[in-house]
């Protein structure tokens, strides 16, 4: 489907459902994230699952990359069917790439930490520990929310 064949509105529309569902899938993070925190865990867990979290997302957008096939709901195909036809094959391959490398090295430094630090010492306070996951969510709907309107 070449760009002019796609609806402008619908996609808008699709857009702001997946922010929707990115902003439910964030409070879910913050309320587990918090829950796991007052309860007491290891902190070594939850590092290790964080781990594991951006492996999966870094083998995802690898996959992608390699096979082109698109992993997620079908709204997040069809989003991301447009931005591919929008941006055209060697840019989107391109962002693609780069954000496939930046999130493999991520992965491959966050599993040397998670080898090499001490959790004996490090204690979590939830209202602290979560500005980060918090700051990220605000930056990531402020971005997409400013992309949605320049559509």
């Amino acid at each position: 489907m070449s760009e002019t064949d796609w609806d402008i509105q619908e996609v808008k529309r699709l857009k702001k459902k997946l922010l929707i569902q990115y902003n439910l899938i964030m409070l879910l993070i913050i309320v587990m994230f918090a829950f796991y925190i007052e309860s007491g865990g290891p902190p070594g867990f939850l590092f290790g699952l964080c781990c594991v979290l951006i492996w999966f997302i870094a083998g995802q957008m690898l996959f992608t990359l390699k096979t082109g096939r698109i992993i997620g709901t079908k709204t997040s195909r069809l989003v991301q069917a447009f931005d591919r036809d929008r941006q055209g094959e060697k840019r989107w391959k391109r962002k693609r790439m780069a954000g496939g490398v930046i999130f493999s090295i991520m992965a491959v430094v966050i599993t040397g930490m998670f080898f090499i630090l001490d959790y004996n010492s490090v204690q979590l306070e939830f209202p602290l520990d979560a500005l980060p996951l918090i700051g990220a969510g605000l930056g990531y709907n402020i971005g997409e929310i400013t992309r949605i309107n320049n559509l």
